[in-house]
């Protein structure tokens, strides 16, 4: 293969191995559960707060919006917005109003319903008061007040880390100008870029404006300085172990997944050694085999769940590499002559859309009745539905790519190159139903508490699907519309790039283009539709979370987009520890409950090794803490009262 791909499918290893450990166990928990579901107020609270911006020219402004709080009649999550000036309030800023309903609620463990107000004035855009409004609807929701001589300017993540923002040492002078002696800014900004592109020292222009700048890695740590309350961070829990029952249950899967990617490799090395030479080029193999020492070595010491999942991700990968191997054969045996059976094969897709299809029948005839049925069919669901989204998209590429040979003379070697991702797409796919289907079995009919029947499973996929769209604009404002900008390309050519170099992207934007498909198993009147909405929603919610982590936040690229390092370790070291507590504090209090959430306890488990890898890894694995966080609130919200 050609040096230019083999580029791109080293990232596409790691992405590959990422959906796989993290969609196969994609589901919620954050403040201490003794906030209280259920405690929202009924009358409607207002805040007014001071956003602060940057304008076009680079000056720096403190802008004023009000915000508020509120029930609804008909258990509804609205979110409205008032201006006085045409497009007053931006794209962006529309994103970041919805994720400060939604992840206010979250950490609040409040039920998914109410109206949020956001009424600005004049024109304010970009997503960098996300975290102030965050803070405003919890102590709206606390009857609460934010110090009127304090403000702060960052991004709101998931479970409630603060993500980096431009501009802010105008912001801090504009603040000084406007007599606000405190303005918290996100951990690790303390040395940010002026309007003039020099690096400046924040906490020393605040000295000289009259402001105490200070740093904050999360809302927790902001909400304190903010309004002079504590609100109580997670502990760390130090046990979060399956009980001996789901450890056999659990252990029984992971020695056939094991079993699966031992096979894999075994038939790896039937392969002709030109084969087996470009598929080790790629990385697969290699990404493989570092997955089953991590999963042999947690099993080694007891982690099972953790074990599990990444010995699955260790057989998908395995399993890829062969079959994209294999499928190089009539080429290698016959040459130019191979070429028509090559690409019969690769675009043969019948077979396996079958097998996605009959999955998904199967889970609509599961009737959950506890809360680990809960778990292991909404994750079932949003492994089904992310496997068949990667499919669909990496079979139309290769459908496009076989089209050129009717209109236009092809090397076979250049052909075989534009196939190479498409092709470990496709198989990563068939791989991910696998484990999907190994995680369902583990998931479901375990130990715990019984589901409130009284929610609104409808409204719930809703609310997670508001998100998801709210995340994914914030994701697409960010590095690439940046690259677009800098290069002169459409926001679509980039994003089309990043497809291919990162198989997270490839399932976020490409998720509607499989909604007819996926349409058939969701909604009113179909058996378990409301839970494949959740399972929709909250797939999508955790994993366009997880491009903003990268693509927005913290990821360094390089001139390929690939991701090769960090913008702010502090800050990714502060929201793996936050993300850490947070569900290990959610899997004990469920536990205690006598509640089993093993497919959470996996993420939970398999997370702690990957947090040492390379960068795109480590994205992972913080992705992965953030999709258990979600599973682990959505559990403790459709469990019945007093459980």
């Amino acid at each position: 293969m050609a040096r230019r791909r083999v580029l791109a499918t080293r990232s596409v290893a790691v992405g590959v191995a990422a959906v796989l450990a993290v969609g196969c166990a994609s589901t919620t928990q954050g403040t201490a559960l003794s906030e209280g579901m259920g405690a929202v107020s009924t009358e409607s609270r207002s805040m007014t707060i001071a956003p602060l911006f940057t304008t076009g020219s680079g000056d720096g402004g403190v802008g004023e919006e009000i915000v508020t709080r509120s029930a609804t009649t008909d258990s509804s999550f609205r979110v409205d917005f008032s201006e006085d000036e045409v497009s007053g309030l931006g794209d962006a800023s529309r994103a970041a109003s919805w994720n400060a309903a939604i992840v206010s609620t979250l950490i609040m463990s409040q039920p998914m319903s109410g109206r949020f107000e956001f009424e600005i004035s004049g024109q304010i855009d970009g997503p960098s008061a996300g975290a102030l409004k965050t803070a405003a609807l919890i102590a709206l929701q606390r009857d609460e007040q934010i110090s009127d001589t304090a403000t702060m300017t960052g991004t709101i993540n998931a479970t409630g880390t603060i993500g980096p923002v431009g501009g802010i040492p105008e912001k801090v002078q504009a603040a000084g100008a406007a007599g606000y002696d405190l303005v918290l800014i996100p951990l690790g900004q303390r040395n940010s870029t002026d309007r003039n592109g020099d690096s400046v020292d924040v906490v020393r222009i605040g000295d000289r404006a009259g402001v105490n700048v200070v740093e904050v890695g999360d809302i927790y740590e902001a909400y304190g300085l903010l309004t002079g309350s504590e609100l109580e961070a997670p502990r760390l829990e130090p046990d979060t172990r399956l009980d001996n029952r789901a450890y056999d249950k659990v252990d029984a899967q992971y020695t056939a997944a094991i079993g699966r990617y031992d096979n894999a490799l075994t038939m790896l090395d039937t392969l002709d050694v030109n084969i087996l030479r470009t598929m080790m080029n790629t990385g697969l193999p290699e990404t493989a085999a570092k997955a089953a020492d991590r999963a042999r070595d947690l099993h080694r010491q007891g982690s099972i769940a953790g074990a599990l999942v990444t010995a699955l991700e260790a057989a998908a990968v395995m399993e890829a590499s062969y079959s994209v191997g294999n499928s190089l054969t009539p080429l290698v045996s016959q040459g130019p002559a191979g070429l028509g059976a090559f690409v019969a094969q690769a675009t043969n897709t019948g077979p396996a859309e079958a097998a996605f299809f009959s999955f998904l029948d199967s889970i609509a005839t599961f009737e959950p009745k506890t809360l680990p049925d809960v778990e292991a069919v909404v994750n079932a669901y949003a492994g089904a539905f992310d496997a068949l989204t990667i499919f669909d998209y990496a079979a139309s590429e290769i459908q496009a790519i076989d089209g050129r040979i009717d209109t236009q003379p092809i090397d076979i070697v250049e052909f075989v190159d534009y196939l190479s991702t498409p092709l470990i797409f496709l198989e990563a796919a068939k791989a991910q139903l696998a484990g999907t289907k190994a995680v369902w079995e583990v998931g479901r009919d375990n130990p715990g508490a019984d589901i409130d029947s009284g929610v609104d499973l409808a409204q719930v996929g809703d609310f997670f699907r508001r998100g998801a769209d709210a995340n994914l604009a914030a994701f697409r404002t960010g590095m690439p519309a940046q690259v677009a900008d800098r290069t002169g390309r459409s926001l679509d050519s980039v994003i089309g790039q990043l497809s291919y170099m990162d198989i997270d992207v490839a399932a976020a934007v490409h998720q509607r283009n499989a909604q007819p498909a996926i349409e058939k198993y969701l909604g009113e009147g179909k058996p378990n539709g409301q839970y494949a909405t959740i399972g929709y929603g909250v797939s999508n919610y955790v994993r366009n979370q997880q491009l903003v982590e990268k693509y927005y936040n913290n990821a360094i690229t390089d001139d390929n987009l690939r991701v090769t390092g960090f913008m702010y370790e502090n800050a990714l070291s502060n929201a793996f520890d936050l993300a850490r507590a947070q569900l290990s504090s959610d899997i004990a209090a469920l536990q205690a409950g006598g509640t089993q959430p093993v497919i959470t306890v996996g993420q939970f488990e398999s997370a702690g090794v990957r947090r040492a890898g390379t960068p795109l890894e480590q994205f992972n694995a913080l992705g992965a803490y953030n999709s258990g966080y979600v599973t682990t609130r959505l559990m403790t919200y459709l469990s019945s009262p007093g459980k």
